[in-house]
C-alpha cells in the first residue's frame, strides 16, 4: 500500500552594474512570463469563441428549421389535398414512376454511408494540450545567487498528448500513445544554477506511454502485449496489491491519477471461464520509480548515491498471477507477484576513513527481490463501497541485518460513501507491519518502523449540472499525522465540454519525519488549463 508512493510509498561600481543587470533580467524574465502567459490565453479564448460560434450556428440553424417547418407542412397540406386530382388525371402516379430511381439512389448512398462509417470507426486519433503552473509562496529566494531558485513560479510548462487506436480486424487492435511536455520556469531564472539532473528530469520530457496489442485468438483468451498498465486492487490512494507498474513520485502529490502509474514492456493474458477471469503477466523491462532528481525542492539531498538497476533479462523477468471473480455481487481477487521492489533501500558496499571527519560510507541504492501473495474484496452496500485489501511480502533486504531476510504484512481497510446528491466521500487506512522487527533497523541508513500508518480521506462535490468539480484530499502518515502529511484542494471548472480550467493549493505537513520536514517549503498555489480534442 504505498510501498511505491511512500516509505509508507525542494559601493564599487561592479557590483553596482551587476546589480542592475540582475534586475534588468529578472524584469525581462517577466515580460517573457507576461507574453508567454497572454498568448496562451489568447489562444485559449480564441478556442472558446471559435466553439461558442459554432453553438450559436447550429442554435441559429435549428431555429431556422423550425421556422421553415410550417412551410413544410402547408405544403404538405397542399399536396394532399391535390392528389386525387393527380390520382384522376393519370393512373400511374409520378412518384411510383420515379420510385425505381430513388430506391437505387437510396441504395448507393446508403452504400456510401456505410464504407464512410467504416472507414472512420476503425481507427481514432485523440488527444489533450494545455498549460500547467504551479507558484511556491512559502519559499524565498536563496541568497547566494548561485544557489537554485525554487521560490515563487516552478512551473510554466505546456503538454500534449496523443493517443492512436486502430482495429485490426475482428478480434485486435492496437494503441499508440505518447506524451511531451516543456518547462519555461527554469529558463524565466538562472538557468544555469540548476544542476544537470534536474534540467534533464523536470525541464522537458517526451516519451511513449502505452503502446500495444491486443487481440483474442480464442472466444474466451485475450493477449496483450507491449507497454502498458496493469492495476491491481480496489483502493486509490494506498497500495498493497498493486505491485506491478512503477510510478512517477517526481512532485509527491502533484501528479493526477491518471500519470501515476509508468507503463512497462508486459505480456498479460487474461482467461474466461464462467464468472471468473485467470490472468497472468510477464513484466519484461525492469523500471523503478521516478524520484526527485538531486538538488530539486522536492530531493534537497546533495550527495549522489549510486543505483543499482537488474539488467532487463529472462532471469530477471517479473511475474504476476490474479484470480478474479464477482460471488454473490463482491467483486474479490487473489494475487501473487514475483518482482524487484521498486522502493530502493540504503546498503554500505565500503568505508574509509578521512582525516578530522572519520569514517565515510560508501553506499548504493539496491531493490530486493520479493514475492507477494495477497487479496483484495470489494463490496457495494446500499450507499456505500465497502474496501479492503491484505497481502504478506517475503525478501525484504536491509543493511543493518545483513544476513536475515524479513518479511512484511501489509493490510488495508476503506469506504466510500456516495449517498448525497453530487457528492461523494472515501477514506482508506493501511498499516505495514515488519515482521520479526529488530531494533537495529531504526538506526541509519534504514531509518525502519515495526509499523507504518497512513489514513487519505477524499472529498468530491459537483455543482451547477456537474460543471464546477471541488476535490479536497488529505494525507497523513502515523496514527494521528505526526510523521506528516499533506492537504490538497481544487476547483474544475468545465468551460466546455472540451476545455477546462483547474486551480488549488497543496500544502504539505512536516511532522517528525525528515522527508515530510523536507518538503515542508514546498506549499504552492497550482493552475491548469487543458483543451482534449
Amino acid at each position: 500500500m504505498g510501498h511505491k508512493e511512500t516509505e509508507f510509498q525542494n559601493g564599487s561600481p561592479v557590483p553596482a552594474c551587476r546589480g542592475i543587470v540582475s534586475k534588468l533580467q529578472s524584469f525581462f524574465s517577466q515580460i517573457q512570463l507576461l507574453v508567454l502567459v497572454t498568448a496562451f490565453s489568447i489562444l485559449v479564448l480564441l478556442i472558446g469563441v471559435s466553439e461558442i460560434a459554432l453553438a450559436q450556428q447550429t442554435s441559429d440553424d435549428q431555429e431556422l428549421e423550425e421556422v421553415l417547418s410550417g412551410f413544410d407542412e402547408e405544403d404538405s397540406s397542399m399536396e394532399e389535398a391535390l392528389s386525387g386530382f393527380d390520382d384522376e388525371d393519370s393512373g400511374t402516379n409520378d412518384e411510383e414512376i420515379l420510385s425505381g430511381f430513388d430506391e437505387e439512389e437510396s441504395t448507393e448512398a446508403s452504400s456510401e454511408t456505410e464504407s464512410t462509417a467504416e472507414v472512420e470507426s476503425w481507427s481514432s486519433l485523440f488527444g489533450y494540450t494545455g498549460m500547467s503552473l504551479s507558484y511556491s509562496y512559502k519559499r524565498d529566494p536563496p541568497e547566494d545567487k548561485n544557489q537554485p531558485d525554487w521560490s515563487g513560479l516552478t512551473k510554466t510548462r505546456p503538454f500534449f498528448s496523443l493517443t492512436w487506436d486502430a482495429k485490426l480486424g475482428s478480434s485486435w487492435k492496437t494503441r499508440i500513445s505518447a506524451k511531451a511536455f516543456y518547462d519555461f520556469a527554469y529558463g524565466f531564472k538562472e538557468r544555469d544554477t540548476f544542476s544537470n539532473q534536474v534540467l534533464d528530469k523536470l525541464e522537458k520530457e517526451a516519451e511513449l506511454r502505452e503502446v500495444y496489442l491486443e487481440g483474442s485468438p480464442f472466444g474466451s483468451l485475450d493477449i496483450k502485449l507491449g507497454r502498458q498498465i496493469v492495476a491491481w486492487g480496489t483502493a486509490d490512494s494506498l497500495r498493497v496489491v498493486d505491485v506491478l507498474n512503477p510510478t512517477d513520485n517526481r512532485e509527491y502529490g502533484m501528479t493526477d491519477l491518471e500519470d501515476i502509474r509508468i507503463p512497462l514492456a508486459m505480456t498479460k493474458i487474461d482467461y474466461y471461464f464462467k464468472d471468473y477471469k485467470l490472468q497472468t503477466v510477464a513484466v519484461h523491462k525492469i523500471k523503478f520509480n521516478k524520484t526527485a532528481p538531486l538538488g530539486s525542492d522536492y530531493n534537497s539531498s546533495t550527495a549522489e548515491i549510486k543505483e543499482v538497476v537488474p539488467e532487463s533479462s529472462a532471469e530477471n523477468t517479473e511475474y504476476g498471477v490474479a484470480l478474479f471473480g464477482r460471488p454473490r455481487g463482491w467483486d474479490c481477487s487473489i494475487h501473487w507477484a514475483q518482482f524487484f521492489d521498486d522502493e530502493a533501500h540504503l546498503f554500505i558496499t565500503d568505508t574509509i576513513y578521512v582525516p578530522w571527519i572519520g569514517l565515510v560510507p560508501t553506499l548504493e541504492y539496491r531493490h530486493s527481490r520479493l514475492t507477494m501473495f495477497g487479496a483484495a474484496l470489494s463490496i457495494p452496500s446500499g450507499n456505500f463501497l465497502w474496501k479492503a485489501e491484505a497481502g504478506n511480502y517475503w525478501g525484504m533486504e536491509f543493511n543493518n541485518v545483513k544476513d536475515k531476510k524479513f518479511t512484511r504484512t501489509d493490510v488495508l481497510f476503506g469506504a466510500e460513501y456516495s449517498g448525497w446528491n453530487d457528492t461523494s466521500v472515501s477514506f482508506e487506512s493501511g498499516v505495514q507491519h515488519l515482521n520479526d522487527f529488530d531494533k537495529l533497523l531504526e538506526a541509519s541508513p534504514d531509518f525502519q518502523l515495526e509499523d507504518r500508518i497512513a489514513t487519505t480521506v477524499n472529498f468530491l462535490q459537483n455543482y451547477y449540472n456537474q460543471t464546477l468539480n471541488l476535490n479536497i484530499t488529505g494525507m497523513m502518515i502515523g496514527k494521528r499525522g505526526e510523521d506528516g502529511g499533506l492537504n490538497r484542494a481544487s476547483l474544475e471548472y468545465d468551460v466546455m465540454d472540451a476545455f477546462s480550467i483547474k486551480g488549488g493549493v497543496m500544502i504539505y505537513q512536516p511532522g517528525e519525519s525528515l522527508y515530510f520536514q523536507s518538503l515542508n517549503e514546498n506549499d504552492r498555489l497550482f493552475f491548469e488549463a487543458r483543451y482534449s480534442f
